[in-house]
């Protein structure tokens, strides 16, 4: 084949130079082909003169610097990033990309990340924080699956209630049930906008704690390019590189660079820094991704995990995150309370429900029944809003507050309370006709007619308190769906969801046939 043929192969695409590695390539073309972003101030955008300039560019005209060679800007969009870098149009990503376990996939994400994004508070008019530090331990609203609950809820021992969607909080902001709202700060800008929010301030501006990371293509992963993209961005941090663009573009000041600069820096006793690569070419697994880790980096149950990660793609992050184990631990804890109060308040409003409506008293009765007839008809879920929203909101005008805990709790033993009644009012008529007027033996007679039916509505209790859930009750359906929208282990935590409720099932069952021996003792 001529060379000229070749050539025009090479340029139509259907002919590649057999390069060691992308950064072969780039020394011998002398520039290094970077994307960024063009519609992203101040991280990528364009001037009066239509050049690139930004954040980003400022980063990658700095490596192409210190690579030697020069730097070819190419603009990208969110849309076709990724695809650009695939297909060999570019070698190195800078645009704004989030590290998530789904771009790992297609491109090799360059360790450690140089960027996060922004998250900050709304607080009521009346609240009083001049710095994150003034919210430690205070009552904080925030969304489901918002990457930012985690590292806030740690840094600054926040007590996080978690909602679903925005709405929820939002309004449990409104109505006084947290102090604040933790959210994206472009979204809490937008709400802020509203008149009904007049007096709401966002004052501690945006704290950034999802990474944002160079990318290089997936062919690139362990290769020269990956390790000098990497070296580079280390030493950006040591520096204060980041720091110093941050203060150029106006970018108000974040802790990830604060905090990034400070880890980086860190040196031990004879002199060496503490995040350094090991023997294998990844930095050392405190400084890591912890998405990245794999067996031979950990060791004990850690290992383990990644070992039936990687086996047989289960994510058991409870066995190994600590902060999974926490809250994993802390909802089937606040699991076992409200079954315990929502058990006791059934069988008491149902013993209240079944004497009254068993007195068959004619007027008193009837008005009982009715209202009774109402709250069994009226969905559960509603009335533990109920009591949280409106009966909250009003408690909140007098001083007092009514917890998320005690509107689940009182909702679901009133719901089954209701029914739980009905079912002994019917057996005490039973019972009655053979024992009349009731004595022990007749009540205890009534316990037994009902027992299969209290069994039945005890247990359904048990599982109605996942919709404590839904008033930011930290319960286990609550702590698992936040583990699987942080990880993506649905299919783990809905596996050891079913195994936490069989064991409380079969628990109450032992109970409950305990009990039921007891009567009969008593009764004998």
């Amino acid at each position: 084949m001529s060379r000229l043929v070749w050539l025009a192969l090479l340029l139509f695409g259907l002919a590649q130079p057999a390069w060691a590695d992308r950064m072969e390539l780039i020394q011998k073309r002398g520039a290094v082909v970077i994307g960024v972003k063009t519609d992203f101030p101040p991280f990528g955008m364009l001037d009066s003169d239509g050049r690139l300039v930004g954040f980003e560019v400022d980063m990658a005209t700095d490596f192409a610097r210190r690579l030697g060679v020069s730097a070819r800007l190419v603009g990208v969009s969110s849309a076709n990033r990724l695809q650009k870098l695939e297909d060999g149009e570019i070698d190195l990503l800078i645009a704004t990309l989030g590290d998530t376990s789904e771009r790992r996939k297609i491109a090799t994400i360059v360790e450690p990340p140089y960027y996060a994004s922004g998250a900050t508070v709304l607080l009521r008019p009346e609240t009083e924080a001049d710095e994150w530090a003034d919210l430690r331990g205070k009552t904080i609203c925030a969304t489901q699956g918002a990457l930012y609950n985690k590292p806030m809820r740690q840094r600054f021992m926040l007590d996080l209630k978690v909602y679903n969607g925005t709405r929820d909080p939002l309004l449990a902001l409104r109505n006084g049930a947290c102090v604040g709202w933790l959210y994206d700060a472009t979204a809490i800008a937008n709400e802020m906008k509203h008149p009904d929010l007049a007096g709401y301030r966002a004052p501690l501006g945006q704290v950034l704690t999802s990474p944002w990371a160079a990318a290089v293509a997936r062919s690139e992963r362990g290769g020269a390019l990956e390790r000098a993209v990497g070296d580079t961005i280390a030493d950006w941090h040591r520096e204060g590189f980041l720091l110093e663009l941050e203060r150029k573009w106006a970018v108000p000041p974040t802790r990830f660079l604060a905090d990034a600069r400070d880890d980086w820096s860190r040196k031990d006793a004879a002199g060496a820094w503490l995040c350094q690569r090991q023997p294998s070419g990844e930095w050392n697994a405190a400084c890591r991704n912890p998405a990245l880790l794999t067996p031979s980096d950990v060791n004990g149950l850690y290992r383990l995990a990644l070992q039936i990660r990687e086996a047989v793609k289960l994510d058991i992050t409870v066995l190994y995150d600590p902060y999974d184990q926490w809250i994993f631990s802390r909802g089937i804890l606040l699991t076992l309370q409200l079954v315990a109060v929502i058990v006791l308040g059934t069988l008491v409003a149902g013993a209240v429900v079944g004497a009254v409506l068993g007195a068959r008293v004619p007027v008193l009765s009837k008005a009982f029944g009715a209202v009774i007839a109402v709250i069994r008809t009226t969905p559960p879920l509603l009335q533990i809003y109920i009591f949280y929203f409106w009966l909250g909101a009003v408690a909140a005008d007098h001083g007092f507050e009514i917890g998320g805990f005690f509107a689940a709790a009182m909702g679901l033993a009133l719901y089954n309370g209701a029914a739980l009644g009905n079912v002994l009012a019917e057996a005490a008529d039973v019972a009655r006709e053979r024992h009349s007027p009731l004595g022990r033996a007749g009540l205890v007679e009534t316990v037994r007619l009902a027992w299969e039916p209290l069994v039945s509505i005890a247990i359904n209790g048990v599982r109605m308190t996942g919709m404590a859930s839904t008033v930011a009750v930290p319960e286990v359906i609550n702590a698992a769906a936040g583990i699987s929208s942080e990880h993506g282990n649905a299919d783990v935590m809905m596996n050891l969801l079913m195994v936490v409720y069989v064991v409380i099932i079969l628990i109450m069952m032992k109970l409950f046939a305990v009990l039921k021996k007891g009567m009969h003792r008593v009764a004998g």
